[in-house]
């Protein structure tokens, strides 16, 4: 087949499911050659058709593979591609060890890339995964934009987002009881006498931190607090700003007794601006982290590796049935657990 003007990604109706790059010649009107050349980035083509050829590889989903020679023909891919927003945050450090784990027990392997929290940078890993032919992918979403994916979904690929599911996109997600587990936290602080209570969150543009801020407000509206002993602070990205913004808002309002963080790298700079200044105001955190009994914090009983498990178990499902149209919401409900001094009946005063 030779054709000599594309057409529009609209006006196809049965994409191919294997596409090759023969399929990319003839749509493009080019030898076989030509099509490699360019899809291999060679300079020997001249600008036009090489968009040309570009614009025929994104009509039918071809992408230039290297693993897929070395795999025989018609064989699945063993390898399963994970983005993350920060290994160095031990939440997805567990969510990741998690997914490995699960997968592993079905004989697949985990390509893990972090997106720090870059839409455009994500993006490019996604990509840079689906030309090595991932069978899969587990993301958590950075950007706001995943429409360069409704192809991938389309010709049957497989995709699950955790944590936060996928803006405009319809796709199967695990993600935890972001209302439930704030509500238990403001609950937990007013169990234990706070009177005056913060919050501490990451970037509000982040689905999680603005779904957890709405509810502290609506938990806060509901248990008829005094609007002038509820403080807000967002847009905390390490621990160190979260410090900061402690020993700020104590200076401030030195009545607030009571601080949520809305994740663990927050309430580790929580915590230990707390206890360094010797101070009586109670700490929870949304997130469970190994030191949180160090510091004196009460956390969320919310296990990251179970939240990673059940990500990779519902790609597995999505593998069984790729073309389903049913897409699967699961939410990983969260219990509260109490700190080293409460539990102990001790809790400092």
């Amino acid at each position: 087949m030779k054709v000599s003007e594309l057409k529009s990604p609209g006006e196809v109706n049965n994409p191919l499911a294997h596409p090759t790059l023969a399929d990319v010649a003839a749509i493009s009107g080019v030898s076989i050659k030509t099509a490699s050349r360019v899809m291999n980035g060679s300079e020997q083509v001249s600008q036009d058709t090489a968009d040309k050829v570009k614009k025929a590889a994104n009509l039918v989903g071809y992408r230039s593979n290297r693993i897929a020679r070395e795999l025989r023909v018609g064989s699945l891919s063993n390898l399963v591609g994970m983005v993350i927003s920060d290994l160095a945050n031990p939440f997805y450090a567990g969510l990741a060890a998690g997914a490995e784990e699960r997968l592993s027990e079905e004989g697949l392997d985990l390509i893990l890339a972090t997106a720090r929290d870059d839409g455009e940078r994500e993006k490019n890993l996604i990509e840079s995964l689906l030309e090595r032919r991932v069978r899969g992918l587990i993301i958590v979403p950075s950007g706001e934009d995943y429409s360069h994916l409704h192809q991938e979904r389309k010709r049957g690929f497989s995709f699950v987002f955790v944590d936060r599911p996928a803006p405009y996109l319809d796709a199967d997600s695990v993600t935890v009881d972001n209302r439930g587990g704030i509500t238990a936290c403001l609950d937990h602080l007013l169990e234990q006498g706070c009177t005056s209570i913060a919050i501490i969150a990451d970037t509000t543009s982040i689905w999680t931190a603005s779904e957890r801020i709405e509810a502290f407000k609506q938990a806060m509206l509901s248990r008829k607090l005094d609007k002038n002993n509820v403080h807000i602070i967002s847009n905390i990205h390490t621990s160190e700003e979260a410090g900061i913004a402690t020993k700020k808002l104590l200076k401030e309002n030195p009545a607030v007794d009571g601080i949520i963080a809305t994740n663990d790298l927050i309430a580790m700079g929580v915590g230990q601006t707390i206890n360094a200044a010797k101070s009586n105001v109670k700490v929870v955190s949304f997130d469970l982290f190994p030191t949180a009994n160090l510091l004196n914090i009460a956390t969320l009983d919310h296990d990251p590796q179970r939240l990673g498990r059940m990500s990779a178990e519902l790609l597995l499902k999505r593998f069984e049935n790729p073309t389903e149209r049913a897409f699967s919401t699961q939410i990983m409900k969260v219990s509260m657990r109490a700190s080293k001094n409460e539990s102990d009946g001790g809790a400092s005063k």
